[in-house]
Formats: C-alpha cells, structure tokens, sequence
C-alpha cells in the first residue's frame, strides 16, 4: 500500500495524520452567480505554495479555523461496495472521510473544538448541488471558515463533459468566496472498471479522471483562497487486483476503510498547511 506522503518536523499533528494513513437562505445572502466565466474570487497576488521543508516558520500549534464543511456526494456521505449476490452499498458509519477528519483534527489540537459538517448527498451531480441552491443553502446555514469540496464523479457517469462538470465546480467555489470561505477543492481519485456478478461492467469513467484533474487545477489556479487538494497522488493509479492500491471498494468507485482513512489523512494535511497558527496559543 502507498503511503500519504507527510513533511518532518510536524509534531504531534504529523503523528495523528500519518497513524491515519497507515492504518487502513437567510435574508440579505449573497446570490449565486448567474453564469460562469467571470472570476469574482481573483486577487493579484499569485497563490501561495506550500510551507518550506521542515516548518522553517516554527510548529504549527494550532489551526487558524475550526468550522469546516465537507460537501459532495455518496464519497463524502460514506459509502461502501462489495460485489456480493446482492451487490450491497453500505453506509459506513465512522468511517466516512468527514467524521475521521474530525476526529483527527482534535487529536491533533485538544485545546480546540472542531466541527466537520458532513454535507455529502449521495448520488448527487455537481450540477443539481448548484442547480437546487443545495450548496448556497448550506453556505447560507452554517456560516463555514473552510470547505472541502469533492464532486463531479456521477456528473461524469451521467454522460456529461469535463468542461461542464468545472463548471458548476466553479459555480460553487465562486459561492463559498461570496461567504467568505476558504475553499479546498479536491481532484478525484483514479476509478477503475469493475464487473457486476450479473457481468454488468462499469467504467466509472476512468479514463476522463486525469483530464477532470487538470480542469480542476486550471480553474482554480490564481483564486485567492482557493487550493486545490491532492487526492489523486494520494490513492495512487493501480487498478490491478488491488483495486486501487486497495483504496477502492469491489465497485471500483467507493473508497474501501483504508481509502476513507487516507481521505482523511490527507485532507488534515491541506488544513493544516492552510490555516496554521504558530507561536503561543491559548
């Protein structure tokens, strides 16, 4: 299994994380924007990178925000798959990506309370989150300092095109800076082709991920406060007998326990290198 890559000299945050991985509208609201195109997040200043090697700023103890949202669909409800006589889909309770987030963000920091609101709706197209005013609704609703946004697989499934599924991607990320959110947009994981027991095969649109990925990248490129989340390298490309680097479920779509874990793992490292507090804190 590969393992989430993480920097020296992160302290007890480094530990919680890498443990992690190895083991598995209310009145006067901003509107949603009309049409795509114009980029009402842009600054002048470039997009940050990441933090030097080794911290060279000193430990972060402490997260500048403690109020996340973390949207999409069934890969943030949680979600499992087996190819049984049934072809089952399991709700995974404690294992989604969100309640392990949580859970690793408070054990990083004890001093502060976290809340990592699930908002995943399974089966839901990116299209229908911005189309409902689902998503405004929940920027709306709970006030969030921070969104992971992982969305677009079942627009792909659907038959509509990688340029439409930015789209509303950026549709939402435009929202989110409305209200002020930073916004952790993810690139999707590698699927694989999978075979029902009936011999029903799935592509799960594997070959359109890569080109997803560097439409994502692209569009959010240059947005202040916009970052874009890793979680292809993350999972790895093998669709072998492992389905996934064994991340992915038999369906070859939904995460298997471990996949949830690396989720998770590597979604606390984003927030950790967006919103560090250094120095005292109390």
């Amino acid at each position: 299994m590969s393992r989430v890559s993480l920097r020296p000299g992160w302290g007890r945050l480094a530990g919680v994380f890498l443990l992690a991985a190895a083991a598995g509208a209310c009145a006067g609201s901003p509107t949603a924007p009309s049409a795509t195109g114009s980029v009402l997040s842009r600054g002048e200043a470039p997009q940050a990178g990441p933090p030097a090697a080794g911290d060279s700023l000193g430990t972060v103890n402490a997260l500048g925000a403690t109020r996340f949202v973390a949207f999409g669909d069934s890969i943030t409800w949680g979600v499992t798959s087996s190819f049984d006589a049934a072809f089952l889909f399991d709700a995974c309770g404690g294992c989604s990506y969100p309640s392990q987030l949580d859970g690793l963000l408070e054990a990083a920091f004890p001093s502060q309370n976290f809340t990592v609101g699930n908002f995943g709706v399974p089966g839901e197209t990116a299209r229908d989150a911005v189309g409902t005013g689902r998503f405004q609704q929940v920027m709306a609703s709970e006030r969030p300092q921070g969104v992971v946004l992982l969305e677009g697989i079942n627009d792909l499934n659907g038959g509509r095109s990688v340029t439409d599924v930015v789209s509303s991607l950026q549709q939402m990320v435009e929202i989110a800076r409305l209200y002020n959110a930073t916004v952790l947009v993810s690139t999707m994981f590698q699927t694989c082709r999978s075979v029902r027991p009936n011999g029903e095969v799935r592509d799960n649109s594997r070959e359109q991920i890569v080109p997803l990925n560097s439409a994502i990248t692209a569009m959010a490129a240059g947005r202040q406060n916009v970052y874009v989340v890793d979680l292809y390298s993350a999972f790895g490309t093998n669709c072998g007998p492992d389905g996934g680097v064994g991340r992915l479920g038999a369906d070859g779509l939904h995460p298997s326990t471990t996949g949830y874990q690396a989720m998770a793992a590597t979604f606390g490292t984003a927030l950790r290198d967006r919103f560090p507090v250094r120095g005292s804190f109390q």
